[in-house]
């Protein structure tokens, strides 16, 4: 034996190879390493390693190779099974800018290697775009290169940003990474282990081990929302966390992401695949077609706001309820509001987070709380704020059967009852202020909103410590009323005051009529015990002049 370096392939483990004789050194290149490859040693009779690439792709080692002419990076599998002979005489036929060419494949010591070309710029992984950018080329590149391979009877089965390159020119984008693709089968389907798989990009379907043309869609849109949220929605779930929340959950958009973008991730998302051979179903998920009309701004019906095959609009399955079906969320709110008894047994008894399973989990999470919460608090506050929770557009108020377009309405007919010493609202506001519902209803609307949290949820405790206190009772009446409607007007014999000038000269103008009009008048703001009136402390501390009024009060007590 001479003293060249050879090559010992038999091995399982990188040892030297002490049964041969003589000075040689001799590697095993079984286990596929980076350093068993030297620089100079050619593949296929025509691309010469250069230098091995600090990057893998997690099933093969990367390096840069040359024809002599142009630069290619030879990807070198650790798996000997690991293309498919189908899928590799398919790609090397493609010849479109959006897929990767591979130029050629082999074997090197019973491994597969593939030549394709070399994207200096790199993949789009830890990259992010404008909606701009991603709507004008990146989103249209990729749906051709999806085109081009699902014509090609291939389903690519792991798009994401690293398995797309960023092309030379900093602008075009391509395909790449085809270790996993398969051929479709029938035409359609494709049911394989999902051996390579990353939990985050697949589609629902894919988790029964069913991958489809369209799976490599929904694997699109979650690639997108990574290119411009820089992040996955699911980021930092486990695989059994993600296959749980993909099943009956849409995907969470950000609330500043363009509108149109949310409905082309929407509806590239779309879990059901019930109808997706059926092309005038809307419910479906988005491929080629509609992603070609999206780019150019035609408006199409968007998976799961139509119900059904029927054509009746909605966001929701259909939910019946008291011999009704509703399919819009906000009008279900409402009807369970305005049947409250029978509204609370749907949710406490389980009906409505049963119902929500199946395609929401965050509200099914929702209405799950409320079923363990209300054994130890207040059945009506936990419906009513549960409601809320499950749709959070809702900006009606809504309680027992009233329903109010938001609560600065409810705040200004109750301004309205005062004024005119009309009772009737009392016992309706009694209970809002002693359960504390105005307040969880502002935290359901805004919960930063922490001030106005803050002095109503201070009103309704003062309502409580002096609900047998009348005078107390209506400042309290009116301190919820200035506050809930945003009015400032007191309001006496007939005229309305914005701030406390307009009042002074009234009551000047009084004095000047007559002593006895005017000693009339003060005594209805503050009586001989010096009792403030409740309307006028209420308006005095909604006008912020509570500052003034404790000097007064101290200056009595001087």
């Amino acid at each position: 034996m001479d003293n060249s370096t050879q090559l010992n392939r038999d091995l399982n483990v990188t040892a030297l190879n002490t049964q041969v004789s003589g000075n040689g050194t001799v590697l095993n290149n079984k286990v596929m390493n980076a350093e068993t490859y030297a620089v100079g040693e050619t593949l296929g009779g025509k691309y010469i390693i250069q230098s091995k690439m600090d990057v893998s792709s997690g099933e093969a080692d990367l390096y840069i190779c040359s024809d002599g002419v142009s630069s290619y990076v030879a990807k070198i599998y650790r798996r000997k099974v690991a293309i498919k002979e189908e899928v590799s005489e398919k790609l090397q036929a493609i010849d479109s800018p959006y897929v990767s060419k591979v130029y050629a494949t082999g074997e090197i010591g019973g491994y597969p290697y593939e030549i394709i070309p070399y994207y200096q710029n790199g993949s789009l992984e830890g990259k992010k775009f404008t909606y701009d950018q991603l709507k004008g080329s990146i989103i249209p590149a990729l749906n051709e290169g999806l085109r081009v391979l699902h014509d090609n009877g291939i389903i690519h089965k792991d798009l994401k940003p690293s398995n797309i390159m960023l092309a030379d020119n900093g602008k075009d984008v391509a395909i790449i990474d085809f270790g996993i693709s398969s051929i479709k089968e029938d035409g359609n389907t494709v049911i394989v282990t999902r051996t390579g798989m990353t939990p985050e990009y697949a589609a629902p379907e894919t988790f029964k081990n069913l991958f489809l043309s369209e799976s490599d869609y929904y694997s699109l849109g979650i690639t997108l929302f990574e290119l411009y949220c820089g992040h996955t929605p699911y980021a930092k779930m486990s695989q059994d966390e993600i296959e749980q929340f993909v099943s009956v959950q849409k995907v969470p958009l950000p609330s500043d992401m363009e509108e149109e973008f949310k409905v082309l991730i929407s509806a590239l998302t779309y879990p059901d695949i019930t109808n997706r051979k059926n092309k005038s179903n809307p419910n479906r998920r988005w491929g080629y077609e509609e992603i070609l009309k999206w780019c150019v701004g035609v408006k199409q019906p968007v998976p799961g706001e139509m119900i059904g095959t029927t054509g009746v609009s909605g966001d929701i399955r259909p939910y019946k309820f008291l011999g009704v079906t509703y399919t819009e969320k906000n009008k279900l709110i409402e009807a369970l509001t305005d049947h409250w008894e029978d509204g609370k047994k749907q949710l406490f008894r389980g009906l409505l987070s049963a119902y929500f399973k199946e395609f929401d989990a965050e509200a099914a999470g929702y209405c799950m709380d409320a079923e363990d919460e209300v054994s130890g608090g207040d059945e009506d506050l936990i419906f009513f704020k549960t409601l809320y929770k499950i749709d959070s557009t809702m900006t009606r108020f809504l309680w027992k059967g009233k329903q109010y377009e938001d609560i600065s309405e409810l705040g200004k007919e109750f301004l309205k009852s005062l004024w005119a010493s009309d009772t009737s609202m009392n016992v309706f506001v009694d209970e809002l202020l002693k359960k504390g519902v105005l307040s969880q209803y502002i935290i359901c609307m805004d919960k930063t909103d922490t001030q106005r949290i803050n002095a109503v949820s201070a009103i309704e405790s003062s309502y409580r410590a002096f609900k047998n206190d009348s005078k107390q009772r209506m400042k309290n009446y009116y301190l919820i009323a200035y506050m809930l409607s945003g009015i400032k007007v007191f309001y006496k014999e007939g005229v309305g005051f914005k701030n406390v000038d307009e009042l002074t000269n009234f009551l000047m103008n009084a004095l000047d009529r007559s002593y006895e009009e005017f000693e009339k008048i003060c005594l209805e703001l503050i009586d001989y015990n010096n009792n403030i009136d409740p309307q006028f402390e209420g308006w005095l501390l909604a006008l912020g002049k509570k500052k003034e009024i404790e000097q007064w009060r101290k200056s009595l007590q001087g």
